[in-house]
């Protein structure tokens, strides 16, 4: 059994309707797993399946013995991740893992952004000038994640993409991985990107 059919196996176990439309489909699927460097065991798989009239999206925690539903990933699902793993946060380790938790929750509608290639621009902020002054003017504001230590864990400063919003958000996340947002504003509006589905 190849390594993809055993982790369908583990997703069958805990989305099973899911599993039953990437079996249907497995001509048509591709598995993609990434390390996360602050999990030793969990990797995320993503699964994508091209049905001919749309593309599906799955996401799971998985360790090789059992895996965790990320479709759509709550705070709950990651938390649950991070028990099993016993995470415990090193200051080097937020920025990832809170572009993880950001980017996996909510339903995938928001993205962490550090560089000016983290966004996926409009082809005319190239070309037309008011397009490109906006980009400007949104890149400009860009910044890595800022982490502190603070008596809870760490204080962590973000920029977040949402739809065409940038928000600059703080957090707070502790050692163990729980996120909670501390302070949200709007740093830009009517960035140049593609409307979001």
């Amino acid at each position: 059994m190849n390594a993809d059919a055993e982790t369908l196996q583990r997703i069958e176990r805990v989305d099973p309707v899911h599993a039953g439309t990437i079996q249907q489909n497995l001509a048509a699927t591709a598995f993609t797993r990434q390390p996360l460097g602050f999990y030793q065991r969990f990797q995320l798989v993503t699964v994508d399946v091209r049905l001919p009239h749309r593309a599906l999206r799955f996401k799971y925690a998985d360790d090789g013995k059992v895996a965790v539903n990320l479709t759509p990933a709550t705070a709950e699902a990651i938390y649950k991740v991070n028990q099993d793993e016993s995470l415990s946060l090193e200051a080097a380790e937020v920025p990832a893992y809170l572009r993880f938790f950001v980017e996996n929750t909510e339903g995938g509608k928001r993205r962490l952004v550090e560089r000016a290639e983290d966004v996926q621009w409009l082809p005319a902020t190239n070309t037309d000038p008011a397009l490109g002054a906006r980009k400007a003017e949104a890149v400009a504001k860009l910044h890595p994640v800022k982490v502190s230590d603070s008596a809870e864990g760490f204080q962590a400063s973000a920029l977040v993409l949402v739809g065409n919003q940038l928000l600059a958000c703080d957090f707070t996340v502790r050692k163990g991985g729980k996120v909670q947002l501390v302070k949200q504003e709007v740093a830009a509006e009517s960035l140049p990107v593609p409307a979001v589905r």
